[in-house]
């Protein structure tokens, strides 16, 4: 997503992930003050810039803390947390808990995620 696909006004919602934390993802609700050519700022002054790896919206703009997710819709705020969940679960998955699992099943698995 880039700057451009925003609009001056547009109600945008706006992500905290809270990570290394013992809380919930925080989504909150903006609206787009300013428009530029790298930069999205929102109404208290957050701005948002374009980043490759990010492909759910926007990522805010600062030297050192958490940064906060900028989407235009609380559907890809939710997707976003939905994505960072499942790479937990997937990278939770020891060989204790493998065992549990046919050998279809993980070769459907395998075939998913090498494709």
């Amino acid at each position: 997503m880039t700057v451009k696909e925003f609009d001056i006004g547009q109600r945008v919602f706006i992500l905290n992930m809270h990570e290394g934390s013992n809380t919930e993802p925080e989504i909150r609700e903006e609206n787009v003050l300013s428009v530029g050519r790298k930069y999205v700022t929102v109404d208290n002054g957050n701005r948002y810039a374009s980043e490759e790896w990010f492909h759910f919206g926007l990522v805010e703009s600062i030297d050192y803390g958490e940064r906060s997710f900028l989407c235009s819709t609380k559907a890809e705020a939710n997707n976003y947390i939905e994505f960072i969940k499942l790479q937990i679960w997937i990278s939770s998955l020891t060989r204790y808990k493998v065992k549990n699992y046919t050998l279809e099943q993980l070769r459907k698995v395998k075939v998913i995620l090498i494709n």
